[in-house]
């Protein structure tokens, strides 16, 4: 049987493992959040125009991008309209 200080020795050392491990990820999840907030500029928020799923038409999307969704492709509906 062991000893009540080994016994007392483990617990202690679980114990500040435990509390190390609690600092280290409360300090990740903080550096997580640091950059979730960090305001994005214009273009970051914007993107390509590919990569927009509210988009109408393929006008000015390369073919390569498309994806899967069906769209139209001709945008001379775009030109009448304006007109």
């Amino acid at each position: 049987m062991p000893s009540t200080s080994a016994i007392a020795y483990v617990l202690v050392a679980l114990v500040a493992m435990g509390g190390a491990a609690s600092a280290h990820a409360a300090h990740a999840a903080a550096a997580n959040d640091t950059a979730a907030s960090e305001p994005k500029t214009l273009k970051e928020r914007l993107g390509d125009k590919a990569s927009d799923d509210q988009r109408v038409d393929n006008c000015k999307v390369p073919v390569a991008e498309r994806g899967s969704k069906l769209r139209p492709d001709d945008c001379m509906h775009r030109r009448s309209a304006a007109n």
